[in-house]
Order: C-alpha cells, then sequence, then structure tokens
C-alpha cells in the first residue's frame, strides 16, 4: 500500500504530464501564429466558438451521466461526483496510448474493491460509444455513396464490399453488446479475468434498459460533438451543408475509431482524415486543420486542466 507521501508524489508527477503534453501541442501548433482573431471574426462568430465551449460540458455531462448508470449498482453517485470522476480520467487518460487511462482516472474515485467492477461498465460505455461511431459511419459512407460517387476515384466494388463489411461488424458488435452474459466465459478465458468470475457475473446481470439508456446516451454525446466539429467549421469559413458536414465528420470519426493510435499522434491522425474527408468539400485547409486542433484543446485540454483539480484533491 503507497504512504501518503507516495500518492502525492505521484499525482504531482501525473498532473505535471498531464499540463507538459498540452503545452506540447499547444507550442507545436505552428498555425495558433497565423491566426489575427480581431481582424476577420466579428462577435457573433465568437458567439459560436462560445457554444463549442458550452457544449464541451453538455459533452462530458451526458458521459457522466451515462457512466453513472452503468455504475449505479456497484456503487451510488451523485451527478457531480461523477463528473468530476470523467474529467479526472481526461486527466489521467490525456498521455496514455488510447487514452486508456481515462479508466483509471475514474475508478479511483470509487471504493477499494469495486473498482474491477468499474473497469468492466466503463468498458459497456465505450462499446456503446464505439457502436454509436460505426453506425453513423455506416450512414455517412452509404450518403457519400448515393450522393457522390464521383467525388472521389475509388473502385465502386471496393465501396461497396467496405459498406457490407461495416454492417457486418456492426451486426456482430449489437449480438455482443446485448449479450453481454453469453461472452463471460470467453472473458474467462484471458489472464487479468481469470480472478474476477464474481465482477464478470454481476455485470453480466445489465439490464437491457440500463444498455439501452447507455446507447441513447452515446448517440447523444455523439450528435454533440459532431456540432461542435460542424460550428467550428462554420467559425473557421468553412461553410458546407447539413449533408456534406455530416457525410464528412461521421467519416472522419469513423476511421479515427478504425485506425489504432496513441494520444501523442491522434490530433494528427484526426487532423489528417479532417483534411481528407472535409476536403472532398472545401479546399480551406488551414481551416480545417485549425478546426479539427482547436475542438481537441476544447474537449481535450480543458476537461484535463479542470479534472487535474479534482485529482488532487481526490488523492489528497
Amino acid at each position: 500500500m503507497k504512504s501518503k507521501p507516495q500518492k502525492i508524489l505521484l499525482s504531482i508527477v501525473l498532473i505535471l504530464l498531464s499540463y507538459g503534453f498540452i503545452i506540447y501541442k499547444i507550442i507545436s501548433f505552428k498555425e495558433l501564429r497565423n491566426i489575427d482573431f480581431s481582424a476577420h471574426y466579428s462577435s457573433s462568430d465568437f458567439l459560436i466558438f462560445l457554444l463549442v465551449i458550452i457544449l464541451m460540458f453538455l459533452n462530458w455531462s451526458l458521459e457522466a451521466i451515462k457512466w453513472k448508470i452503468l455504475i449505479d449498482k456497484i456503487q451510488h453517485f451523485n451527478f457531480l461526483k461523477a463528473l468530476q470522476a470523467i474529467f479526472s480520467g481526461i486527466t489521467i487518460g490525456i498521455f496514455t496510448p488510447n487514452r486508456v487511462g481515462e479508466i483509471g482516472g475514474r475508478v479511483i474515485f470509487m471504493e477499494k474493491g469495486k473498482r474491477t467492477f468499474g473497469v468492466l461498465a466503463t468498458g459497456i460505455g465505450s462499446f456503446a460509444q464505439f457502436i454509436t461511431t460505426i453506425i453513423a459511419g455506416i450512414f455517412g459512407f452509404g450518403m457519400f455513396l448515393i450522393f457522390y460517387p464521383h467525388r472521389i476515384s475509388i473502385n465502386p466494388l471496393f465501396n461497396k464490399v467496405t459498406v457490407c463489411g461495416l454492417i457486418v461488424v456492426l451486426i456482430i458488435l449489437f449480438l455482443i453488446y446485448f449479450n453481454i452474459k453469453k461472452i463471460k466465459s470467453l472473458l474467462l478465458k484471458i489472464r487479468f479475468f481469470n480472478s474476477k468470475a464474481d465482477q464478470l457475473e454481476h455485470l453480466s446481470e445489465t439490464k437491457i434498459s440500463d444498455l439501452l439508456k447507455t446507447l441513447l446516451l452515446s448517440f447523444a454525446r455523439y450528435f454533440v460533438f459532431t456540432s461542435q466539429f460542424f460550428l467550428l467549421l462554420l467559425f473557421f469559413n468553412i461553410h458546407l451543408t447539413i449533408r456534406e458536414a455530416f457525410i464528412a465528420i461521421s467519416l472522419v470519426y469513423l476511421f479515427a475509431t478504425l485506425i489504432p493510435t496513441t494520444t501523442l499522434i491522434e490530433l494528427g491522425i484526426r487532423g489528417s482524415l479532417a483534411i481528407f474527408f472535409v476536403g472532398i468539400f472545401s479546399n480551406n485547409i488551414l481551416g480545417i486543420v485549425l478546426s479539427t486542433s482547436f475542438l481537441w484543446f476544447i474537449n481535450i485540454s480543458i476537461p484535463s486542466i479542470i479534472g487535474s483539480l479534482f485529482f488532487i484533491k481526490n488523492k489528497l
């Protein structure tokens, strides 16, 4: 068991790593130096920017509600406590591969002996968000093939096979999501879960109604952060129709989800995907890069700074 000084030291190290990563990203963001906000943006533009920031809080509030539903039978949290755990998770996850540290940052708010339950419950929430991204991506890809078949020179057969493959994956994901109890035996074959049979049994009893609520909240979150992306595109003078925006943004998130990455290159991957997909409808490359980067700073960096305060308070 770690002593209190060790816990404090670990907290300080984690916070410094988190802040250091944010500062590194800002310093290396060369495009920021070329922006003259006062010269090119009106008060109405800044209202749009303010709305994006407000939506950030809505985005993570929905995630807090989702997490609260999944862990409520394990340990009761009020909304504010759940939100603190979410923000703390972002702080820890920002410098870890695929932000897996978010799980650890959340479950430290739970009582000892219940944290494994929390890890598994968090996994269900992440799985629901993954399914949501796949569904939206399939619709976006299908709409692209229907309305803009000649915008990209790719073999039509490849497009059809890709759509069919994504639909098959989606069906499998739904079968797994709504049949957690049936895959328990498979999970028990993994070494980590060998001694977690009781926790898995408890989790496998998750009500269908809770799974549906989690999925609906995942859709709500998806709508919020895609709306943020759309508003930032407007802010940086990229004017797309709703249809064009849905297609481009859904494909960015689809491929960003499917491509394995780490936090160090996540922003670069999303930026490249945004240039490719949004670039189908707009030549404003700088605006696309700025939109993607500012979305990352607003949805990850700001919550990470807020979460550091909650993390320190909880550890102390």
